[in-house]
């Protein structure tokens, strides 16, 4: 029960930050105007130095190269993710910019505001190097297929999806490959690499340096739980609720799949032990792949208008989803 237990106890603190965010903003103490300098303090700033710290503080690279089987096991996930949620797509007969948001909502999962905080809380001494080398993946598959699905897509004329989104002109391959390299230039990004390499070199950040970066980096769960409280206020999110997929995906993605993950991931372990793979990274993966959608799914729809409203959607209510989903994938693996 003791993983169980630090589950159950994470998630009824997630509930309680979302229910202050939704007070906060129906109490009219701040509105959008707030919630949007929250969402680029996370994104720019927290978000990144948390994933830093947490990497950095203790980590060396003998931790390192015990553990590069994380790095192997996200990529078989979200490779096993795109596949499992492309066909969903294609068999549910969503086209178009809401088949491709449909399938970013339920690949993408909040690791860094949710998965984050779980993890260092279920293994407090290999929590760090998990995350630094989860993120390797998790961030570069986000900021390059991530963005490229949150896109708008060019529709024909009478197309079900062609109302939510413009036709836009495909750019050159040039500007494709340029748009793609400036992705991989943004905090999170930065922060990963930057810890790795500091890691690599054996380079020890001092405490006195690490200390408040610890302190600003753990404002990164509570901020982004109040910000996506508030957002389920002011958002008009409701409409989702009408789309038959959103049902459809989140019990594919946040219970059968990640069962059917940890089911897989146990029995190659069993035939194949010489994978560099231990029973904690599978739980930890496990975790991973049940998490709620990604806030940033929902800033990259929007800023290109590109169907947000649906977007925010998926990510308001798999966000409360979770608080059951989780805690029956739990409840099984733990």
């Amino acid at each position: 029960m003791g993983q169980f237990g630090v589950m159950i106890g994470q998630l009824v603190g997630f509930l309680i930050m979302l229910m202050v965010g939704y007070g906060c903003v129906r109490l009219r103490f701040y509105g959008q105007t707030a919630l949007d300098g929250m969402c680029s303090l996370l994104l720019n700033v927290l978000i990144p130095v948390l994933v830093f710290s947490n990497a950095v503080d203790g980590a060396d690279r003998a931790q390192l190269a015990a553990n590069w089987g994380v790095m192997l096991l996200t990529a078989v996930m979200y490779a096993l993710l795109i596949l499992v949620f492309w066909l969903v797509a294609k068999l549910l007969r969503l086209k178009g910019s809401r088949g491709h948001v449909f399938q970013a909502s339920l690949i993408f999962g909040n690791a860094g505001f949710i998965g984050i905080p779980l993890i260092m809380a279920l293994w407090p001494q290999n929590g760090a190097i998990y995350v630094a080398l989860m993120s390797i993946i998790d961030q570069t598959l986000l900021w390059t297929y991530g963005v490229w699905l949150c896109e708008p897509v060019a529709e024909a004329a009478g197309d079900a999806a062609s109302d939510y989104s413009p036709a836009v002109t495909r750019p050159s391959f040039g500007i494709r490959v340029l748009g793609l390299l400036k992705r991989f230039v943004n905090p999170a990004f930065i922060g990963v690499m930057l810890a790795l390499i500091l890691i690599l070199l054996g380079v020890k950040v001092p405490d006195i340096i690490l200390k408040p970066l610890h302190t600003i980096g753990n404002m990164a769960t509570p901020m982004s739980l109040i910000y996506l409280g508030g957002l389920f206020a002011l958002t008009k999110w409701w409409g989702v609720l009408k789309r038959y997929e959103l049902y459809v995906g989140l019990v594919a993605k946040m219970i059968a799949f990640p069962l059917a993950f940890y089911t897989l991931l146990t029995a190659l372990a069993s035939a194949l032990p010489q994978l560099p793979i231990t029973h904690d990274m599978i739980l930890m993966i496990t975790v991973i792949a049940g998490l709620p959608t990604m806030t940033t799914i929902a800033m990259f729809t929007g800023r290109k208008n590109n169907m947000p409203d649906y977007a925010v959607g998926f990510v308001l209510v798999s966000t409360l989803f979770s608080l059951a989903s989780l805690t029956i994938v739990s409840a099984v693996v733990f």
